[in-house]
């Protein structure tokens, strides 16, 4: 470019119009010819190739346009405008269209000896008009010193400014082929981005993406639906993505996936919600976000992301996340079964998700539509009602599942036989390791613990294991007034409330520990000597007791009947 202007400002009296017009050639011929072989291509392979081949072209053309609009101020701006200053006085010098000896060095295209020409040339020529006329050197010498002060790249702007006639402040710095440029790159992209034909690609390629992310998903929910009821509540938990391995697996109905115990983080699994889902889904959206800033005018900027986004949120909701959480929670329906314990990770992945959504639109949305109040306001209200609804239907789960799990457990305290807490005095196993549905108690709510530290923030593990913890206490106070309890027994018994009292301890809430520590001095009401007892219940902890319910305790005793003294506290 350097190299073709030299040219034309020293072969044509008007070098500015024939650089005009060899920009335009260049711009419809050339490039123009290529931009479409280019996009023709694209097209042909795919919706996706032709996007991101027009955006990435607009923004090579977009540089390109800033590269000549620099060339132009700071070098066919200036000489130019020297030339009509020197017109008005009425004498052109010679050589000032030359090109600036800083352009020369930058370009490397002059050769050392038209350099060396060009300057013997108008020293010349500055000789020869100092002879002529004194008053056309004064005004030659001053256009000479307004150009070179413009070269001298200290204070460019301000020259060239002065040089047009503008102030600094007024468009300073901007050549004069500054608006022909950008309408050749304008041209060259209307013909894809006009009207709405930009935006109606984009929306169409948004929507089959996002079918595309949710294909896994839509699939395996298609298929549990299909199968037979208890199959289908199974499904959600088959097929694992994400995490450490595609191929870990649960350790058991109820159980926590290998995957999670290893990382410490919630398996993910195609039949429900997924980070790695909902990650892919605000890539394509950003990704669409950045191609609409590009291609769109800038007054049209708020609206396409404002387009975009509802297509995002409508997908996010409506397509995915509503849809899984009602498949999670139509599994907690059937009571007959044990609780899939990984529902705890639906509710920490859900929950990420969420999150992953917020951080998006602040960083990717909010700078686009944040200066439009109104567009603001849709968006945000559109957002919230997305993170609400999701919110409400995690509680709902929440509340389900902890509902499951202690119902569960009351379905294991109902296999206790009535001979449990009256042993043979020779059940060793009895009197070492409590009775069976106490072990079995006890080994679930330690996989509840595990569950809720692997799946869940540390507000909603203190939330679930309070109500867990609650509901097993009301059920325990209940559960141990139905059996008549040996003196025997009564050592079981006390064997069976300190596993509980273990399991609970594991949940580190204080509150139940407390709780479980009163329950375990009830259990001592059936090893005492009856002459013990009222010592025990008038003078300890259980004194805080109501009454009532202390008695319902002692007259569980085999020797509630036979003993007077254990009559007299009864009566």
């Amino acid at each position: 470019m350097f190299k073709d202007w030299a040219v034309i400002s020293k072969v044509f009296p008007r070098p500015i119009d024939v650089m005009q017009q060899l920009l335009k050639r260049v711009f419809e011929q050339t490039i123009q010819s290529y931009l479409e072989t280019l996009l023709g291509r694209a097209e042909r392979q795919s919706k996706l190739a032709f996007l991101r081949v027009l955006s990435s072209s607009h923004i090579e053309t977009r540089k390109l346009i800033e590269d000549l609009q620099r060339f132009d101020a700071e070098t066919v701006t200036p000489a130019v405008t020297v030339l009509e200053s020197a017109r008005r006085s009425g004498n052109v010098p010679q050589g000032l269209l030359d090109m600036p000896s800083s352009a020369q060095t930058s370009s490397a295209q002059f050769s050392r000896s038209r350099a060396k020409q060009a300057m013997s040339r108008r020293g010349r020529d500055a000789e020869q008009s100092a002879i002529d006329d004194d008053d056309d050197l004064d005004d030659e010498a001053a256009a000479r010193d307004r150009l070179g002060e413009a070269k001298s790249g200290v204070s460019s702007a301000v020259a060239i400014a002065a040089l047009i006639g503008r102030s600094e402040g007024d468009n300073a710095g901007v050549g004069l082929l500054y608006g022909f440029l950008n309408r050749c790159c304008d041209d060259l992209f209307e013909s894809y981005v006009a009207g709405s034909n930009y935006m109606r690609a984009e929306q169409a390629h948004l929507k089959e993406a996002f079918r595309q992310t949710l294909a896994p998903f839509a699939r395996a929910r298609t298929e549990r639906h299909s199968s037979s009821r208890g199959n289908a509540l199974l499904g959600i938990f088959t097929s694992v993505t994400g995490g450490a391995s595609t191929a870990a697996s649960a350790s058991g109905a109820g159980g926590v996936g290998n995957a999670s115990a290893a990382s410490g983080q919630p398996a993910e699994f195609e039949g429900t919600v997924t980070t790695t889902t909902a990650r892919m889904l605000l890539q394509v959206h950003a990704e669409a976000i950045a191609r609409g800033v590009e291609l769109e005018n800038d007054g049209l900027v708020t609206e396409c992301v404002a387009s975009l986004t509802s297509i995002l949120l409508s997908t996010l909701g409506d397509d995915y996340m509503f849809p899984a959480l009602e498949d999670v929670l139509e599994s907690l329906q059937d009571l007959r079964q044990e609780p899939d314990l990984r529902t705890f990770g639906v509710i920490r992945v859900a929950n990420i998700a969420v999150r992953l959504v917020q951080m998006h639109f602040q960083r990717t949305i909010v700078p686009f539509v944040g200066a439009s109040s109104y567009v603001y306001r849709d968006m945000v209200a559109e957002k919230n009602q997305l993170m609400s609804r999701v919110e409400m239907s995690l509680n709902l789960i929440s509340n389900k599942l902890v509902g499951a799990c202690t119902q569960w457990i009351l379905g294991i305290l109902g296999k206790q036989r009535k001979g449990d807490f009256r042993p043979a005095d020779d059940d060793y196993t009895a009197f070492e390791m409590g009775t069976q549905p106490c072990r079995q108690c006890a080994d679930y709510l330690h996989r509840i613990e595990r569950a809720c530290r692997q799946s869940m923030g540390v507000e909603n593990q203190e939330r679930v294991l309070t109500d867990v913890g609650n509901t097993l206490h009301r059920m325990l106070m209940e559960h141990l007034r139905k059996f008549v309890v040996s003196v025997a027994g009564g050592l079981v018994l006390v064997k069976d409330v300190s596993k509980y009292r273990e399991a609970i301890s594991s949940f580190g809430i204080p509150a139940l520990n407390e709780k479980f520590s009163i329950l375990q001095d009830i259990s001592n009401i059936f090893v005492v000597q009856p002459a013990a007892l009222k010592s025990l219940l008038d003078e300890g902890p259980l004194a805080r007791l109501d009454r009532a319910t202390v008695q319902g305790f002692v007259q569980m005793r085999e020797d509630g009947r036979t003993s007077s003294l254990v009559r007299q506290f009864l009566s």
